[in-house]
């Protein structure tokens, strides 16, 4: 059995607080923590291993959460974007198969575990950056000195990897993973 970890619950609505502590009831050596705000947390003085937190919460401590961003989830309240599947946010339409499958990967990630997805090349990364700056192809095109059809490619392989297809998803994704700021 893993020793004992920590996972603070960050901004969320009462019922979500509940369902997201039944979810991982199961795991004995894990520790749940509830605090209504993020302030609330750090007054504490808690350190957290993993953290569920409200979209809101992460978006107004990125300072905080970019470094930790391995180790957290976060619940929208709003639907997904067609073909959005960051691995990292659930949403209030999300299936009761990904949030398992989403919340096993995380409780993967906080016991210790290597993260399981595909790295983004560098070039990839300088793609995404581009193209959640608001450049059409033919602009990071040119701006990276490769073909369109050369975007294109990055750009199919940036969404197999990541599984997300929508440009809102990979902009939010890319801000989960450190390759942009707000």
């Amino acid at each position: 059995m893993a020793h004992c970890r920590t996972v603070a619950l960050i901004g969320l609505h009462t019922l979500e607080r509940i369902g997201v502590r039944g979810v991982l009831s199961e795991h004995g050596w894990l520790v749940v923590a509830s605090y209504v705000s993020f302030q609330e947390y750090r007054e504490v003085g808690e350190n957290a291993d993993g953290f569920i937190v409200d979209a809101s919460t992460f978006l107004h401590n990125l300072d905080f959460f970019l470094p930790r961003r391995q180790n957290v989830v976060m619940l929208s309240r709003q639907p997904a974007a067609p073909g959005d599947n960051s691995g990292r946010v659930i949403y209030p339409d999300s299936d009761e198969a990904e949030i398992e499958e989403m919340i096993g990967g995380f409780i993967e990630r906080v016991r210790g575990a290597e993260e399981p997805q595909g790295e983004l090349s560098a070039r990839e990364k300088d793609v995404l950056r581009l193209l959640v700056a608001g450049k059409i192809n033919k602009e990071i095109a040119d701006e990276l000195c490769i073909s369109i059809n050369t975007v294109i490619t990055h750009r199919k392989n940036i969404s197999a990897k990541t599984g997300i297809k929508s440009v809102s998803g990979l902009s939010l994704y890319a801000l989960m993973n450190g390759l942009c700021t707000p």
